[in-house]
């Protein structure tokens, strides 16, 4: 990462956004930069990860997909691996996220956008 994009994310996320703490270091923070990636987090829980254009990294991957007669679905796993629930593939290629079922790139930029979260947190369900 440049020397100034570093800079000008260290400025913008100096303070907590939950509670304002700006210390880093001996539990009271973290503050890490490697290539490409910024992370800052609080001692309060909060955490922010971004990419060197203060891009969000992605929290949500699709981690496998299946056909069940008509149903189509994309199983979704956050970042840490762990199982967030299925979405319905049919809905997506109604609104333009889903060519082709094995192509998930498309599908995980919207899901990864506020508008896809939200998305994703009233259209999951945990059973097939």
């Amino acid at each position: 990462m440049l020397a100034m994009k570093s800079v000008k994310l260290m400025r913008k996320y100096a303070a907590c956004v939950d509670c304002g703490n700006e210390l880093v270091g001996d539990g009271e923070g973290v503050l890490l930069i490697e290539d490409d990636i910024f992370k800052r987090s609080c001692k309060c829980g909060w955490s922010i990860e971004v990419d060197e254009d203060d891009k969000p990294l992605l929290d949500l991957n699709v981690a496998c997909w299946a056909t069940i007669g008509p149903k189509r679905v994309y199983e979704i796993h956050d970042r840490q691996g762990k199982f967030y629930g299925y979405v319905n593939v049919n809905k997506l290629q109604e609104m333009g996220h889903v060519k082709r079922i094995n192509h998930t790139k498309k599908t995980e930029e919207f899901i990864n956008t506020p508008e896809g979260k939200s998305w994703v947190d009233q259209n999951r369900f945990f059973n097939i």
